[in-house]
């Protein structure tokens, strides 16, 4: 008779655990969000988040010299430009946690970013502007175009708060990057500088084997900083009185430029 209440016993406590044991706390409970944990890559060249934008038909220099007005790297890096006093572009940059590239993406989420459409038909504008918001989860990327319309003005929306993601910024002035030079008809009232003679190469080298290189030190800081200033006609001059358009694409800030040559300084 006791072994068959020791029986009954262990039979009961099996079954109790059994109906015990609950699921584990849905994890989306600890985002503090509907829409459950998503993921990203954490490494340094992965773009998570971009809103950029182009003109429709510009300059090889203008589209080489202009920055995404913000981008965000799966390290937490953020790039945004702004502009200073004068009108001049400003490029800032700063590392943000993970509590707050999850608020940002899920804030663009919850815009309808899934739910958006390209806007294929271009407006009746000279030179349109195409605004563009890339996002990268879970290995897809998505990015959505559109000239103008967006869906509750999102686009500046989610602008503004990619710029605001820190408020410990610090000013980016590269001392490298590669340049490219574009010949231009001189003119003497726009705004110029010279291209030193000792300059590792020269602007004519660069435009007639149609190239760019690698290029360190100071002179490429003035480079950047002149690409920078809020007017687009500001000519380099080199000897003979050849003018030119001059751009730098860094590494890491640029929109598509290319990694430094392995020589590079680190």
């Amino acid at each position: 008779m006791r072994r068959l209440f020791l029986l009954i016993l262990i039979v009961s406590l099996a079954l109790a655990a059994c109906g015990d044991d609950s699921p584990a706390a849905d994890d989306s409970t600890e985002s503090g969000s509907n829409l459950g944990l998503f993921d990203w890559e954490r490494d340094a060249e992965t773009i998570v988040a971009r809103l950029d934008t182009l003109p429709d038909q510009e300059k090889a220099a203008f589209i080489t010299n202009s920055i995404p007005p913000c981008t965000l790297w799966g390290d937490g890096r953020v790039v945004w430009t702004t502009n200073d006093d004068s009108g001049a572009e400003v490029v800032l940059e700063a590392r943000i946690d993970e509590v707050a590239m999850r608020g940002f993406l899920e804030d663009i989420i919850n815009r309808g970013f899934y739910d958006w459409e390209d806007e294929m038909i271009p407006p009746s504008t000279i030179d349109p502007v195409i605004e563009s918001i890339t996002v990268s989860l879970y290995d897809e990327v998505r990015t959505i175009r559109r000239y103008s319309n967006w869906p509750q003005n999102s686009f500046e929306r989610v602008l503004e708060n990619c710029r605001a993601l820190s408020d410990q910024p610090v000013l980016v002035q590269p001392a490298a990057g590669w340049i490219s030079a574009y010949p231009v008809p001189r003119d003497t009232m726009a705004p110029s500088w010279p291209w030193p003679a000792n300059a590792p190469f020269s602007l004519r080298e660069l435009t007639e084997n149609g190239e760019s290189r690698w290029l360190e030190g100071s002179l490429a800081t003035e480079v950047w900083l002149s690409a920078r200033q809020n007017r687009g006609d500001i000519q380099v001059i080199e000897r003979n009185d050849a003018a030119y358009e001059v751009a730098i694409a860094v590494p890491g800030y640029s929109r598509d430029a290319a990694p430094p040559p392995e020589d590079a300084s680190p």
